[in-house]
């Protein structure tokens, strides 16, 4: 049952970041749509004033600015039957500076598409925004899940023999097993309207779980869930509380009563943060309940491989490194896990820690597909083209996922891969059939 509910978290997630990657495209075309025609009024001001300013500019560089300022002028004036003013306000912040651009509206063109730019603006970051609150709803959800699934097996962790109940409350159940469930619904309900803090508390307490890799990003998640509740209860503004619960490394330049944001490149480290830390502690629980459980090593190697597709190599390290600590997983999703590990830790630029280690391997008495792999990360294109007829001529994998899996991604664009499949008879055949490492059949 909690295989499901990670499969389900995971999934939850992944379809949250597509709705996102739907709907951004479309909301960021529009707005370019409106922004392009402010955008020769705002390059005009800007500099005619980096020429007014007492900056020290180069006798070219300065005429090459004179004339695209004339240029962009002799455009307008065309456009225009009255350049509409633009103000820059400049304000000095330490060593840096802080532009506030203005445009009159008096021209009824410009006026709609900057009224379109600020709601165009608007519905991108709402799209963020409530992304974010999103996200963190499927973890609460999860999260309950993970709970419900622990204390349905060990009630007395919930502390439900200290409760008390009144007769009346007795006669609205069944039964005692009712009555059980409706306390351990009421324990849920109340952790779950913790913070963040106490959830790992618990976790560490109650369910004795070591969760030693939320170590690093632990002050990261607590700037996360501070973030969302000033959304959902302060309107963004970051108020006392944001300020003590997270740590100043999260909170740089940030001050009390700023109005905070969502960009697309903090809601993707959120998320890959939340999925990372929530179906690790899925995992640990899961490996508490059912240490024999070897079913889980292949439903992680299936979500690392998902997520290795979209380059989520933080992600993937924490998973991969899960199962090769799990004395249960399977050998085959073992070299699996092993292999992924290597990638992860090679893509996010650490391959010198484990560059012996990859040296030292030797996969000879391993399948094909697993030395594909292993030559993949070492870089060795002549072994590559040594193995890859067998791989696909005793169906270990096909052309489709030669031409997708991450690992080959570098092979993929040599030149000895495009003859490769310019000569190869197997690019000649339309093969249909798809066979992965993570469906290799476990000796």
């Amino acid at each position: 049952m909690i295989n499901k509910h990670i499969i389900d978290f995971n999934e939850n997630l992944i379809g949250l970041r597509d709705f996102v990657e739907l709907i951004d495209p479309f909301l960021n075309e529009k707005l370019e749509e409106h922004d392009q025609h402010l955008q020769p009024l705002i390059m005009s001001a800007m500099i005619k004033e980096l020429l007014n300013d007492d900056n020290d500019i180069e006798p070219e560089d300065k005429e090459k600015y004179t004339e695209f300022q004339e240029k962009l002028t002799k455009d307008l004036e065309a456009k225009y039957s009255e350049i509409p003013e633009v103000k820059i306000d400049k304000e000095e912040d330490g060593e840096h500076k802080k532009y506030a651009i203005k445009i009159a509206n008096t021209n009824s063109e410009v006026s709609k598409h900057m009224d379109n730019v600020a709601k165009n603006r608007s519905h991108i970051e709402l799209l963020y925004t409530n992304s974010l609150i999103s996200s963190l709803s499927s973890v609460e959800w999860f999260f309950s899940q993970l709970l419900h699934f622990f204390y349905d097996k060990h009630p007395e962790s919930a502390g439900v023999q200290k409760r008390t109940m009144t007769l009346a409350d007795l006669k609205n159940f069944g039964s005692i097993e009712d009555a059980e469930k409706y306390l351990i619904d009421v324990k849920i309900d109340e952790i779950l309207r913790g913070n963040f803090e106490s959830w790992v508390s618990l976790l560490k307490s109650e369910l004795s779980l070591g969760l030693g890799y939320l170590n690093e990003i632990m002050d990261e998640l607590i700037e996360v869930y501070q973030r969302r509740n000033l959304f959902v209860h302060n309107g963004g503004t970051v108020n006392s509380i944001y300020l003590s619960k997270v740590h100043e490394t999260q909170r740089k330049g940030i001050s009390l009563n700023d109005k905070l944001s969502v960009n697309k490149e903090y809601l993707d480290n959120a998320i890959c943060k939340l999925q990372k830390a929530f179906i690790l502690i899925g995992a640990e629980l899961w490996k508490k309940l059912s240490p024999e459980d070897e079913s889980r090593g292949e439903i992680l190697g299936d979500i690392v491989y998902e997520n290795l597709r979209h380059s989520r190599w933080d992600i993937c390290e924490g998973l991969c490194y899960f199962s090769l600590k799990d004395v249960q997983t399977h050998p085959v999703d073992k070299v699996i896990a092993q292999i992924n590990y290597w990638l992860c830790k090679k893509e996010i630029g650490d391959y010198k820690s484990i560059e012996k280690e990859i040296n030292k391997a030797d996969f000879s008495d391993k399948k094909e597909i697993f030395q594909l792999g292993l030559y993949a990360l070492r870089g060795e294109t002549d072994k590559i083209l040594k193995i890859l007829p067998i791989v696909l001529e005793t169906n270990q994998t096909n052309i489709e996922r030669i031409e997708e899996f991450p690992i080959l991604r570098e092979f993929r664009e040599t030149e000895e891969y495009k003859n490769f499949k310019q000569e190869s008879e197997f690019f000649k055949e339309d093969s249909k059939e798809v066979i992965t490492p993570e469906v290799v059949e476990k000796e």
